[in-house]
């Protein structure tokens, strides 16, 4: 039997069940939020998956010498000589990072596995590589730019190791049942269960990998039964026994139970906002639609904060504009969305200060709008200005995402999860409006709010291919 056969260098492409291939490629993608590229040797691209990135490299592409650097970075990519086993890193103009490691078969290099772009954990501004680019707007790149996953090059380096293995069983018995056909092995019935139990391992991967996708909402569901029951429980007795049911107490022992039921409070609301979070992002957010009274729903808001801002000095006021007929929305997550803002406003305006809920028409439609509203004034305006410290303009793109802090140093003045925010964009939109912000440092931040004076059914929240991290 001839041998010369086995020396034949087949493209991977041909190799791998390629559909199969790049469902296992779509589930990295989708639970680490990260793109990713794989090529076989001769450079043949066979899966290019980008999360997050299109828009940003799509505007850099539209600058001559931005496309200019980006076909560059890319050829590096592509091209780039690799150590076996080692991952290379490739540093694109932009700032965003690229990790590489190669694909092996006998030790041959049989392909390239892509992870990015993402940006590096590390990275505060834009770099001077991108800066000296003439007619860009760097504002724009920089927003374009947080919607690129954030992450560390150690975890990024993890999950490429991660994906690489499960690469090697692909490529591994596609290559054994490529030389089983050819070489026509007499003990086909062995080779078939060592085929059999790659697969079996595979498969079991690939499951893993589809559970892990809801592996958080299923935890959270528990924390909504495991935490959230026993938490109102102890809240409930603290508040009992404040009001004496078990006896009288002391200044001391009152002001350690008040403490007690505020941090409980806060503990409690956390949960709640996270369990608003998982049921949006599952897609089992509802609307229920009612007319209702604009300013009694901006008095009943105001009033929720009202506590805090009395006992930071702050002066709250409304201006509701009479004109306005009742809307036909969600009142209870209108009221939320006001009482969120409202609640930053108060947590990061000094004393003395002053917050503004203003309501009125609308400036403009949003930049999307969604359902069968096509003209200004189906929409109006709500918004909440402060005299707070306000929010620099790098950081102003990223205050709607999940999880975010302005100041996300373990030693940073104000407190919170980084969710009030994330929630209010999620029920705006959910609406078919739109939420933007604006922020001078010292100087204060306003939000404003756009939305149709009527719920169109059927508009749910758009969902990020995000989490962020969650």
């Amino acid at each position: 039997m001839s041998g010369h056969f086995l020396d034949e260098k087949i493209p991977l492409g041909e190799l791998l069940d390629l559909k199969s291939f790049q469902e296992v490629c779509r589930s990295f993608v989708e639970l680490y939020k990260i793109g990713l590229k794989v090529f076989d040797a001769a450079g043949q691209k066979l899966v290019d998956i980008k999360v997050g990135s299109g828009d940003f490299c799509g505007y850099l592409f539209t600058n001559g010498e931005g496309a200019r650097r980006c076909t560059a970075t890319v050829l590096k990519v592509k091209t780039d000589p690799l150590e076996e086993s080692k991952i290379h890193t490739v540093q694109c103009f932009s700032g965003a990072r690229y990790l590489v490691m190669p694909l092996l078969y006998d030790m041959d290099v049989v392909g390239r596995a892509i992870f990015g772009p993402f940006v590096p954990e590390d990275l505060e501004e834009l770099p001077p590589t991108l800066t000296d680019l003439d007619g860009l707007d760097f504002q724009h790149a920089s927003k374009l730019m947080s919607k690129i996953r954030r992450a560390p090059d150690s975890t990024v380096a993890k999950v490429l190791e991660h994906f690489v293995k499960v690469c090697d069983v692909l490529v591994f018995s596609a290559y054994k049942v490529n030389l089983t056909s050819r070489m026509h092995i007499a003990s086909v019935r062995e080779s078939f269960k060592e085929l059999a139990a790659k697969n079996a391992k595979l498969e079991e991967s690939y499951q893993q990998l589809q559970e892990l996708d809801q592996l958080k909402s299923n935890f959270l569901a528990t924390v909504s039964h495991e935490l959230r029951t026993p938490l109102t429980s102890i809240i409930g007795y603290a508040e009992m026994l404040i009001e004496g049911l078990a006896g009288p107490l002391g200044p001391e022992q009152l002001e350690y139970l008040r403490t007690i039921m505020d941090k409980g409070e806060s503990l409690l609301g956390l949960i709640s906002s996270i369990l608003d979070l998982t049921r949006i992002e599952s897609g089992k957010l509802r609307i229920n639609t009612e007319p209702f009274d604009l300013e009694a729903m901006v008095a009943n808001a105001i009033s929720s904060v009202l506590p805090q801002a009395n006992r930071r000095g702050l002066k709250l006021s409304a201006e509701v504009s009479p004109e306005l007929p009742q809307p036909v929305l969600d009142q209870e997550k209108i009221t939320q969305c006001v009482v969120n803002l409202l609640a930053n406003a108060v947590k990061f305006t000094p004393e003395g200060g002053t917050v503004v809920v203003r309501i009125g028409p609308a400036p403009r439609m949003p930049a999307k709008p969604l359902g069968r509203f096509d003209a200004v004034d189906a929409y109006f305006r709500i918004e909440v200005q402060d005299s707070g410290i306000g929010i620099p303009a790098e950081q102003l793109g990223r205050i709607f995402d999940s999880f975010y802090q302005v100041d996300g140093s373990s030693t940073r003045e104000f407190g919170g999860a980084g969710l009030g925010l994330a929630i209010v964009r999620s029920y705006v939109e959910a609406h078919g409006g739109e939420i933007d912000a604006t922020s001078s440092p010292g100087e204060g931040t306003t939000i404003q709010m756009i939305l149709p004076r009527v719920f169109t059914p059927g508009i749910r929240v758009e969902q990020e291919s995000r989490r962020q991290a969650s």
